[in-house]
């Protein structure tokens, strides 16, 4: 409503009737306030509306682990297989993300890293949700940057994914990709490519290649690749400087609960030429859900059980932002390779505030990897937020 009609209005009450002086100058004084107060409320409405699909129920107490197996392998088994590249692209599923994270270095050897993701989710409403990061190592300035918007910005391609809003886009055609994103005094675009086949993560004993359990939270299907060699072009502060680097790359889907979960996740990229995923899942009340891993070396790929490594963590550091305490320094085993790794984050406050897109933060950022074997990788601690309380050891699906 405008002034110019809210004078018509007037004039009209006049034929029947002159409107009380108090009221109309009331209203005309503040009349800003009244609409600007009826737009606030619409807009709690339409988010409350977008996000109640989001915002899953505190998990109840897992079922015994050996009632939840036999009801959820009968499930696994009748899921389909992964088929690559059409599972590449996105599925009519409640939660499906692309992931990279990498290491990147300019010819003269300055170091950055970054993270970038889209998050599909389609429960009440369908919407989608673009995170990214950059680090600088030789400064420690951490760049972020994050959108939403309504619907699924993909351009429907059944062999692969293409999704485009505004500055950024993730493409991806087999084992080749492009990555691109653009924020506040940063950009990034980035041309991938993978000389091995992607990794299919499964936990030993399960049923289907690529498909997890997360108990009451539901199943996932989850793919990698780990190590895709990566160039193009980083621009901070209008400087623009080509780089090149390893970047993982990964992709969830399935009728599951996130937000039912918390988890640590690592994705290690020794100087070996080793990849390892480790993933420790817990409820929110912090009982275990799934502790599993993958160890890949020249296309030769091996299932991690709960038995195959050991994680500890050992140092902590606390948000100032959120108040939550993260666990970021750690001690990871496998025995055997002979392993035993020691994890220290690039940097330590590496908090992603994401409470305006997907309410919630998480800690997500580059890590080095030293002991026993050296490397470099990326790391993830979500879910950190509830109220549960959490001990020393944890790790991520």
């Amino acid at each position: 409503m405008n002034p110019g009609s809210s004078h018509t209005y007037s004039s009209g009450r006049r034929h029947r009737g002159r409107a009380k002086p108090g009221s109309s100058r009331w209203f005309r004084r503040y009349r800003w306030l009244v609409i600007g107060g009826w737009l606030l409320i619409m807009l709690a409405v339409g988010w409350v509306l977008i996000f109640r699909s989001e915002k899953a129920p505190a998990s109840a107490a897992l079922p015994p682990a050996s009632e939840r197996t036999e009801v959820n392998t009968k499930s696994a088994a009748a899921m389909p297989p992964v088929r690559l590249p059409a599972d590449d692209a996105p599925h009519a599923t409640l939660t499906e993300w692309w992931y990279y994270s990498g290491h990147l270095q300019t010819a003269t050897g300055e170091r950055y890293s970054f993270h970038l993701a889209t998050f599909l989710r389609q429960g009440t409403l369908t919407h989608t949700v673009f995170h990214g990061s950059l680090l600088d190592h030789r400064n420690g300035k951490l760049y972020s940057e994050q959108s939403r918007t309504a619907g699924n910005p993909s351009n429907g391609r059944k062999d692969g994914f293409d999704f485009s809003h505004g500055p950024w886009q993730m493409r991806g055609e087999g084992p080749r990709h492009v990555a691109k994103m653009a924020g506040k005094d940063f950009a990034l675009d980035l041309l991938l490519v993978d000389q091995l086949p992607p990794v299919l993560h499964q936990a030993p004993g399960t049923p289907q290649a690529g498909l997890l359990d997360f108990g009451a939270a539901g199943l996932s299907y989850y793919t990698s690749r780990p190590r895709m060699a990566a160039e193009g072009m980083l621009t901070i502060d209008g400087k623009a400087m080509p780089v090149t680097g390893d970047v993982w790359f990964d992709h969830q889907w399935g009728d599951f609960e996130a937000a039912q979960l918390r988890w640590n996740w690592f994705a290690l990229q020794l100087t070996d030429g080793t990849d390892i995923m480790l993933f420790e899942l817990f409820d929110l009340q912090g009982a275990p859900v799934l502790r599993m891993g993958t160890h890949a070396k020249g296309g030769v790929v091996t299932a991690l059980g709960a038995q195959d490594f050991t994680t500890a963590s050992h140092g902590t550091w606390t948000s100032t932002a959120s108040g939550v305490i993260y666990p970021v320094d750690w001690t990871i085993s496998l025995p055997a390779w002979g392993a035993r790794l020691k994890v220290e984050p690039a940097l330590r406050a590496s908090e992603m505030d994401a409470r305006t897109t997907t309410l919630n933060v998480y800690w997500e950022g580059a890590i080095k990897v030293s002991g026993s074997h050296h490397g470099q990788g990326f790391m993830e601690l979500s879910g950190y937020n509830t109220t549960a309380g959490h001990g020393g050891k944890r790790g991520k699906p």
